[in-house]
């Protein structure tokens, strides 16, 4: 795994693909073989049951501030902007926001941790179409490498760059974009990714995949300046 990989792990559910990010992150054993990591790797896990474990009691900035190593508050300012808490909102009690909020806060704090890998499982749920807009750029700045679990068309051709593919009984490794995998394999046992198409994907599509990047490598610029 390179240093700015994007992998993306797809195909239907009931499939394994949580089962090997929990892996990944230590939250299972192996029942057999074993699961090395290189000594460097810091792990960021984003699990869709970690939103349970941020404190009702804290604001927004406070948690996000809580994962930087120097608690540095310019810097939790900057990720609250990204993820949509500008201004007072940042200063919102963990108790009162919605699930959509919680997933913004916890990937926050992941963006912040001293971590050089993450893992995401199916981020998008619970978020609405600016959130994943935010999610997307978040990763595109993000120095290090991301593995992320993810049935959503629009965030597979934003952002990996390489695939697990679970299809029928096998698992396999496309070192390419989902597009190109469509167009060079395809899915055998269809339905391992949900087509949402927007106005915004049509707009995205007329651009090249460099163009894209830049835009949102500015627009997640701005928004941290804010």
């Amino acid at each position: 795994m390179g240093k700015k990989d994007r992998i993306a792990v797809i195909g239907k559910n009931g499939k394994g693909k949580t089962t090997l990010l929990n892996l990944l992150a230590n939250e299972l054993s192996p029942t057999s073989g074993e699961v090395k990591l290189h000594p460097n790797v810091k792990l960021a896990y984003f699990g869709q049951t970690n939103i349970n474990r941020l404190n009702p009691a804290k604001t927004a900035l406070e948690e996000i501030m809580a994962a930087h190593p120097e608690h540095n508050h310019g810097m939790a300012r900057s990720i609250c902007g990204v993820m949509m808490f500008e201004g007072d909102n940042a200063l919102k009690k963990v108790s009162v926001l919605s699930g959509g909020e919680k997933s913004r806060v916890l990937l926050g704090k992941l963006l912040v941790s001293p971590a050089n890998l993450l893992l995401l499982d199916e981020p998008t749920n619970h978020l609405d179409m600016e959130s994943i807009d935010s999610l997307v750029e978040a990763i595109e700045v993000f120095d290090g490498a991301v593995v992320i679990v993810t049935h959503s068309e629009m965030i597979l051709n934003a952002v990996a760059t390489k695939l697990i593919v679970y299809d029928n009984e096998t698992v396999s490794v496309f070192d390419g974009t989902y597009q190109e995998f469509l167009e060079r394999v395809g899915w055998n046992d269809e339905g391992g990714v949900r087509v949402k198409k927007t106005k915004k994907q049509d707009v995205d599509k007329s651009m090249s995949g460099k163009d894209r990047k830049q835009a949102r490598r500015e627009k997640a610029l701005e928004r941290a300046m804010a």
